[in-house]
């Protein structure tokens, strides 16, 4: 598939809950690595999200001033739209689904692919309890493949780091 039909896509968010909390930032690029889509998303309903602040280091003031996703939702369907393969880590239990749940039409004829899903096998790792192999950190991918100076959990540096790891993983390579 040509690079520029490739489309890596992640989210930052104020929690995990998809219907309570809101989204906080999305970062698209595509094969290439341009940057399609980055930008602050400001909530509609939160002023506060201290567990997620921590992690992520977005807070009120970064966004006070950002659009909603009401408003950008159609520049991000757009670029969903004429994906032929989406990329992203967890994204079929995480980011789209979400995304969904903002409203934004994530029911895309592209084809996807889940990093995190696919690097937990080559990673692994077996979980008994789950009956499956144990779903690693973006950041333990990142390293697996050589990414250096990686700052996780914003969202364009992630996709950065998730398409990488696609690369390499397509490569057969590691470190």
């Amino acid at each position: 598939m040509r690079k520029g039909r490739i489309i890596c896509i992640d989210i930052e968010t104020t929690g995990l809950d998809r219907i309570e909390d809101e989204i906080l930032q999305v970062a698209i690029i595509n094969g290439r690595g341009k940057t399609l889509y980055n930008s602050y998303i400001r909530p509609e309903k939160k002023r506060t999200w201290q567990q997620a602040e921590a992690i992520n280091k977005i807070n009120w003031q970064a966004v006070k001033n950002a659009p909603s996703i009401r408003h950008e939702k159609r520049k991000i369907e757009r670029i969903l739209k004429k994906a032929g393969l989406v990329v992203g880590y967890n994204l079929k239990a995480f980011d789209l689904p979400f995304m969904a749940a903002k409203g934004i039409n994530t029911a895309v004829k592209a084809q996807i692919c889940d990093v995190m899903l696919e690097f937990a096998p080559v990673a692994g790792e077996w979980d008994p309890e789950r009956g499956g192999y144990k779903w690693k950190s973006l950041r333990f991918c990142a390293d697996w493949y050589g990414y250096t100076n990686y700052k996780p959990h914003d969202a364009l540096e992630d996709v950065r780091a998730t398409l990488h790891c696609y690369y390499a993983m397509r490569k057969g390579g590691r470190k």
